[in-house]
């Protein structure tokens, strides 16, 4: 198969992509990116070991940008407690803007991470960050009882199950592909809805 000009990593990874995207992971095969290339099996196998390898090119950057993103969160959290301005713990506005920018900065990249991973080890990150937050907010909640928050004892595993569902419900806007301004009404009406939940769950 004679090469289309321009084979470079940064080629395949982009047209990996976009072959990811239309199939998922599962469904794509070595042959699919080589061919759309414009390379053989064998050309393409020089660059990357594996389709895996790939896609871990393509989501890695992504994942340690999120990673910081979270920290920087949790730290500013920790700030406000140790400020004793419990009451500014839960406001994640400037949170939410921030991730915004950074996934309409890298739209497709997430689109891929988020709903096109089955078979990778990237397969349900969406839980797993709501892992992470469900962690973080175990270890806010008894330093909020210590500054006199008057909250319940909730069970581990149902805090779990709701931020779960909380993070699925936030990524939608990225499956449906909404446009910067709709996805900012549509995280409002998210975050009201379970601000609203955990308020009354949690007596603050």
């Amino acid at each position: 198969m004679p090469a289309k000009k321009g084979n470079t990593p940064d080629k395949i990874k982009n047209t990996a992509r976009t072959i990811f995207l239309a199939n998922g992971f599962r469904e794509t095969s070595m042959q699919m990116i080589a061919s759309e290339v414009g390379i053989s099996a064998p050309g393409l196998y020089k660059h990357f070991e594996s389709k895996e390898e790939i896609f871990s090119a393509l989501v890695d950057p992504l994942i340690t940008a999120i990673k910081e993103i979270l920290h920087m969160a949790e730290n500013e959290k920790d700030t406000l407690l140790a400020e004793g301005k419990s009451e500014k713990v839960w406001n994640k506005e400037k949170t939410f803007k921030e991730m915004l920018d950074f996934i309409y900065a890298n739209f497709s990249g997430m689109k891929l991470l988020l709903f096109c991973a089955e078979g990778t080890a990237y397969e349900n990150i969406i839980d797993k960050v709501a892992d992470y937050e469900t962690q973080v907010m175990l270890r806010t909640l008894p330093r909020l009882r210590e500054q006199g928050m008057d909250i319940p004892e909730i069970d581990a595993e149902t805090i779990s199950t709701m931020m779960r569902q909380q993070y699925r419900t936030h990524a939608e806007f990225i499956r449906k592909d909404y446009p910067r301004e709709r996805a900012e009404q549509y995280q409002k009406e998210v975050d009201t809805f379970f601000t609203a939940g955990w308020r009354a769950l949690l007596r603050f």
